[in-house]
């Protein structure tokens, strides 16, 4: 195996020029079968409208709660102590007679 050569000597401040590789296109995708889509099956008349995100929910598995409180509740319960206390400890305007 014969010796790489000695770099030639390049002026101060250059860059050497690099050899990129050849570029190589990308493969082509495989054309699709001229066929056409199979069809849907059918369904019975007068089933009704589709909702395909509540069939294909996951079932709940944690446990089921009986009792809770809601949305509306819990902001009434904490709304209602300040608004109360807003309005009766609401400075009042003094008027002068004089």
């Amino acid at each position: 195996m014969p010796a790489p050569a000695p770099p030639a000597q390049l002026p101060p401040g250059a860059a050497p020029v690099v050899q990129a590789p050849p570029r190589v296109s990308p493969p082509s995708a495989p054309s699709a079968p001229s066929t056409s889509a199979p069809k849907p099956p059918t369904r019975p008349p007068g089933a009704g409208p589709r909702h395909p995100s509540y069939h294909n929910a996951a079932p709940s598995t944690g446990k089921k709660v009986l009792r809770a409180t809601s949305v509306v509740t819990l902001t009434m319960l904490l709304v209602t102590p300040a608004v109360l206390a807003a309005a009766l400890l609401r400075p009042r305007s003094r008027t002068r007679r004089g």
